[in-house]
């Protein structure tokens, strides 16, 4: 069956047997490098593709990162006036399937016999994401009561968000869409205290989180949605990530702000 996609190469396969093939080494692989902008946690994956399913020397990967650590947002380190500082992280869930795949195939620094996914599911095995209360009131009193309380208008409200078309919502905010009532909702508190939103905020973005994240709404009360790593990101995930990168001869180039990128396009070639 084809899917309708601007991709004509994608198809419908049976569960994870497709996935569970080891990819087989591509043409004229040996011919290609990559050059890899930040060291995000994207760039990290692309790189680690790139060694696993694209077969590509690690020698031919290099990176360039502004900082002089790789993580992105997700570094972190111990300083002497503000304590443990870890500047970003990000929430994940039960669907990062991408993700989950290469992290399948990366040691964990701790226990070498298990993958960085190994130890990620069985942190939150043993001890899962719960929260007994999201919204206190009167300096510590619970206030929410574990629903959204929504009227039915304002559930269509978030409805016909999701249905409407980005170019109707590329110059409005979320006060110009929702209403008054949804706005003061508890839905809305809890809401924007898990994904950092303000009523000022895109509301072509709030569609998109909308759309993205619709499957946590069921855990959106009690935060149970959500899986951590063990550690703060940039020990969980970058540390072991970049461990792998330079086994397999990746270059780290660190302190390089990259300005500008030119490319040269022909018909079967693109530098």
């Amino acid at each position: 069956m084809e899917l309708k996609t601007h991709d004509k190469r994608l198809k419908l396969t049976n569960g994870d047997f497709q996935r569970l093939v080891k990819a087989r080494k591509p043409k004229g692989i040996e011919e290609k490098s990559a050059y890899l902008i930040g060291t995000g946690i994207a760039s990290l994956t692309a790189a680690c593709f790139l060694i696993r399913d694209a077969h590509m020397e690690g020698n031919k990967i290099t990176f360039l990162e502004q900082l002089d650590i790789p993580g992105g947002s997700l570094d972190g380190e111990y300083m002497d006036t503000r304590g443990y500082v870890a500047r970003g992280g990000r929430e994940t869930g039960a669907h990062f399937e991408c993700l989950w795949d290469i992290w399948s195939s990366i040691p964990s620094l701790e226990n070498p016999e298990m993958s960085v996914l190994d130890d990620y599911f069985y942190t939150n095995y043993d001890d899962p994401n719960y929260s007994n209360c999201r919204i206190t009131h009167k300096q510590g009193e619970r206030y929410d009561n574990g629903k959204f309380n929504l009227t039915q208008d304002e559930v269509k409200e978030i409805a016909e968000l999701c249905m409407t078309k980005d170019e109707l919502l590329e110059d409005k905010a979320i006060e110009d869409i929702f209403s008054d009532g949804l706005l003061n909702s508890d839905f809305w508190t809890l809401w924007r205290t898990m994904f950092a939103f303000e009523n000022w905020h895109s509301a072509l973005e709030m569609k998109l989180y909308l759309n993205r994240f619709i499957h946590h709404v069921g855990g959106l009360t009690n935060l149970s949605a959500l899986r951590f790593t063990r550690y703060d990101q940039y020990n969980s995930i970058v540390k072991p990530m970049v461990r792998y990168l330079e086994d397999h001869g990746c270059k780290f180039q660190y302190n390089t702000k990259v300005v500008d990128v030119d490319f040269d396009i022909s018909e079967n070639k693109k530098v």
